[in-house]
Parts: C-alpha cells; structure tokens; sequence
C-alpha cells in the first residue's frame, strides 16, 4: 500500500497478530499473546479479534486521534484551548501542515488494509460455519466502505485498494475516481446487508447489522448527490464528479431503516427525554461505538475532556453563539421573528427555547450538578483574561453521573442514528421534487420535540431541512460536512466565531462581584475559509510516497 513501508508488509505477510495477554509465560512455548497465521485461521476466536480489531479503523467521536471534533472546524464550536484547531479556521491548511487531519489518511488505511487481509483469508477458517464466515466478512465489508466513505468526505477520489499487497507488487498506486469508488461502497453495502443479522443480542450490541449498512448507504449517497459532486461546480473532474441522479436510492435506504421494527424514535416530553437519547442505549441508535468503564479512561470517551471545568473538566468543546441563536422558541419562531416573544434581557434570554437547546448547550446559570457561572470576575467557568471560553460549553452526549477521569461511563458515541435517516428522507424527496413528503418527514421531527409544523416550499423549504439538520444533528460530526456539500462553506465558515461574554458591574461599569449580571456579544476567533477546503489536501508525506495528484490549490 502506498503509504506502509516494507517492513511492515513484511510483518502482515507473516499475518502475526498481538493481542493484550496478561498470563505469564513460560520458556520454550510459544507466548500465549502471539499468534501466527495458522492459529487464527484454524481457531474461529482468533478470528473473531481480528474482525475485533478491524472495528477501531472507524475512529471515534475526535478528528484523527485526537479529543479535538469537526464542530470546532465549524460555525458550531470552537475549541477552549488552540489544540493546533486554529489555524485551520484561519484558512491556513497546507499538505505539510494539517495539525488533527494529518494522521487520518494513514490510519484509515491502516485499517483497510487489516479488512483486506480479513477477506483474503477467512473463507480459509476452520471449525466455523457458512454463516458464522458470511457474517463476519458482512462486518468487515461495511466497516471497510465505511472507512472509504470517511477519506473521499476528506479528499474526493483516493487510492481504491481492495486487496492485501504482495512483497512483489508494484506499490505505486493513483487515486481512482470519486464516482468509482462511491459505486463500488454501495456495492459493497449491498452485500453486506445480506450477509449481516438485523439485530445482535445484547452481548453483542454495537457490531454491524442490516440497518447499519443500509444507513450508512443512505449517507453515501446523500452525499454524493450533493452540489459539490455535481460536475458544473468546482472544483471538478473525476476525483470529484458524480454525474448520476440517485437521489430515490438514497430514500430508498434511508426508509428502509426508518420502516424497520428494530427502530424507534424515541417519546419525548422534556429536555430531559431529548438529552437520554445521546446517554442510554435505545432503538433510535442505528450503529454507535460502545464505551465501557472496564476499557478504562484510555478509551477517550466524551465526557471527560468535554465537562465543566468547576467538575474536573476541561471545557473542550464550546458552542458559540452563532448556533444558540439558530434555536428557534418552543413557537417555532426564529429569535428575531416578530411575535417570537423572544426577550433579550439578562434575565430571560435563554426562556422558551426549543427544548433542544437545554438537552445540549450548557449557559450562564444552567444546572451541571450544581449551576455553571460563565461571568467575570470569578466565573469558574472562564476564569482569567484572557477568556478563551466563548460562554457556553456542551451538554450534549455528556453523563452527569460519570466519576470524571476515573472511569469512562457507558455512554456509547453514535455514528447512525434513526433521526438523520427521516432527514436523508426528507432532503431526498425534496430533490425528487416530492415537497409533501419531505416537509411530513421533517415535520416528524420537528413535532418530536413539541416545535409546529413548517409550510415551507421551494427554496424555503430546502432551507429549512438545512436548518432542521443543524440543530437536530449539532455537534454528531454532520455540520463540516453537510455546508462542504452544499457549498455553502464560504459563507457559514467565513463568519467569526462570535461568543457571550458574561459580566457583574457595578454603577460606574466596572468589574464587581457584587454587581448587576450583564452581557456582550465578541469575537473570539476571526475565521476565514478558501474554496480549496471544500476538500483537504493529501498529505505531503503521502504525496512523496507515490506521486498522488494533489487536491486543487494546495
């Protein structure tokens, strides 16, 4: 593969797999954490982790491996510390410089080449049965084109390899089409969802399963028809274009999913409702990565690096306010509608949000275990000058009762879940031209959380589903994506980070404990975007390996 050395191939020719073993050796046995590949391919549980092992290619909720999220590279968040973010939102990537994006390439690929070795040899395990064998390839399959998914999101067209490379093979590879590749994901999704059960006992929850495959379709497709693959926009060409019409495909998955008996929207009533969706395991969860305390704090689950800093947290990931004020009144007016009722004193203005916005942003005088203080002077929560934390932090995902940094929790992150499939539904039908359907499809949405029905048409009616997949989907790794998709990066990545800065003055306008609680609206991050980063760059390192073509201006 163009970007593992040959001595790595080496070792994975020889297939020897290490796994965490705890017994104590004894000399002249083999060890028992160190098998070859007759022993995994003549043992059906040394099989089952390899197929493990393949699970962590799909990353988790961070960018790369890193506790940074795409909100932070969006009009959703910025980060409370730079964690090498900020010159990505300066518009300052370079194929030499991609901070949290470098290792993404590398690791992706990585994993796809374990899934390659996988297939290449499991139809070679003994003591299992047709459909033991059939499953675990379905597994592997998806988890591979879910992978490929995540690098053509990133890069358009990249290198399509499907089998595990021999020592005498010729190394240098050239990214294949974008079109291409998304063909042959479907295809492989196809198959997988055949192969694979519609539902997993509990002991088992989290692997891959027919909704699985067929949400993840939805996705790729959804995404493929979008303005930035359509040829007439830049940039373009064949590691970009996708010049077929399957919007009715991509409905077509996602209301497969949305008719399946294994998934329910979940009731809600209060905020409170809304917010166990992202906590507890439940029927809205289509795929998700399992965390559990006995993985220990390694396992970098969200909370930890994410909670309120007066708990042990540290505050990571901070909504601005370019979002908060996205959140309509439980009216279903925008704040700055006539008849809103939207009140902007101190006092009142977070009252009668969409009950969304309680279930995930935390604000001045919010409830985290007791209430969080965002002003200054001595708000825990932003401390010193300089204020780095734009006066909110996230609720969403986020376990109260989780004992910070020494245990996990059993919060798993979601990568599917059954609200984005009613929302696939509706933007595809709007495509089609079927305005009812897609305004009942998100209108189920909307009515969910106790919101009024829209009557949008037209161009309207595309903005609002663009609307309703900004708040409904907020800070689940979509937002990045959906405005490159869209193309409307240039506008919501050019607008500054704005943020609340919380303050007690006193009669003259000066910082006192004692004073009257105030607010100001500030800049806490000038950001600007280039259309070059519609897509990222290759990285240079893999560039010098095998002479990829390189992404447009980089």
């Amino acid at each position: 593969m163009n970007n593992l050395n040959k001595t790595l191939l080496v070792i994975s020719a020889l297939l020897v797999l290490i796994f965490t073993g705890c017994e104590e050796q004894v000399l002249d046995k083999p060890p028992r954490d160190v098998f070859s590949e007759v022993d995994v391919w003549s043992n059906i549980d040394l099989a089952k982790k390899f197929r493990n092992a393949i699970y962590p290619g799909l990353g988790y909720w961070a960018v790369g491996n890193y506790i940074t999220t795409y909100a932070m590279y969006s009009d959703e968040a910025k980060v409370g510390e730079d964690l090498r973010v900020y010159y990505f939102n300066r518009g300052e990537i370079t194929s030499d410089y991609m901070g949290r994006f470098e290792p993404i390439w590398r690791l992706r690929y990585q994993y796809i080449r374990k899934a390659n070795i996988f297939l290449s040899r499991i139809d070679e395990l003994e003591g299992a049965s047709e459909e033991e064998i059939n499953i675990m390839k379905g597994e592997v399959k998806c988890i591979r084109a879910r992978m490929y998914f995540d690098l053509i999101k990133l890069f358009g067209g990249v290198p399509l390899i499907t089998e595990a490379f021999e020592l005498d093979d010729d190394f240098m590879v050239t990214r294949n089409s974008y079109e291409e590749i998304v063909e042959w994901i479907v295809k492989e999704l196809d198959e997988a969802k055949e192969m694979v059960p519609a539902e997993w006992p509990s002991s088992d929850w989290g692997r891959v399963t027919k909704g699985a495959c067929l949400a993840t379709k939805s996705d790729v497709l959804l995404y493929a028809n979008s303005k930035l693959h359509d040829p007439d926009t830049e940039p373009n060409g064949p590691l970009f274009d996708y010049t077929k019409n399957t919007w009715q495909d991509c409905a077509d998955a996602a209301k497969a999913v949305i008719d399946m008996p294994q998934y329910q929207l979940q009731p809600v009533s209060t905020w409170q409702d809304y917010h166990k969706i992202f906590i507890e395991p439940n029927s809205e969860m289509i795929f998700t990565k399992v965390y559990h305390n006995n993985y220990g704090v390694a396992s970098r689950a969200i909370t930890g690096p994410n909670a309120p800093i007066k708990d042990g947290g540290w505050g990571e990931l901070c909504p601005l306010q370019n979002l908060v004020d996205e959140f309509e009144m439980n009216n279903g007016k925008r704040i700055y509608e006539e008849g809103s009722g939207y009140d902007p004193s101190p006092e009142k203005i977070y009252e009668n949000r969409d009950l969304r916005f309680y279930a995930n942003i935390l604000y001045q005088g919010s409830v985290w275990k007791t209430p969080l203080e965002f002003y200054h002077p001595g708000g825990i929560e932003v401390s010193t000058p300089p204020w780095t934390i734009p006066g909110y932090e996230l609720r969403k995902f986020m376990d109260e009762t989780t004992n910070l940094w020494q245990e996990t929790g059993d919060t798993p992150w979601i990568w599917l879940r059954l609200a984005a499939m009613y929302l696939n539904y509706a933007e595809a039908q709007y495509e089609l031209g079927n305005e009812d359907e897609a305004r009942e499809y998100v209108n189920i949405i909307r009515n969910r959380v106790g919101l009024p029905d829209i009557e949008s048409s037209g161009e309207e009616l595309f903005q609002d589903i663009q609307h309703e997949r900004r708040i409904e989907l907020c800070f689940e790794n979509h937002r990045f994506f959906d405005v490159r998709r869209w193309m409307i990066a240039g506008e919501t990545d050019n607008e500054d980070a704005i943020g609340i800065v919380w303050k007690k003055l006193d009669a003259n306008g000066n910082l006192d404990p004692n004073g009257e609680l105030n607010y100001e609206f500030q800049i806490f991050q000038e950001r600007t975007f280039h259309d070059r980063m519609y897509y990222l760059p290759i990285p240079v390192s893999e560039i010098n390996k095998s002479d990829l073509e390189q992404n447009p201006d980089y």
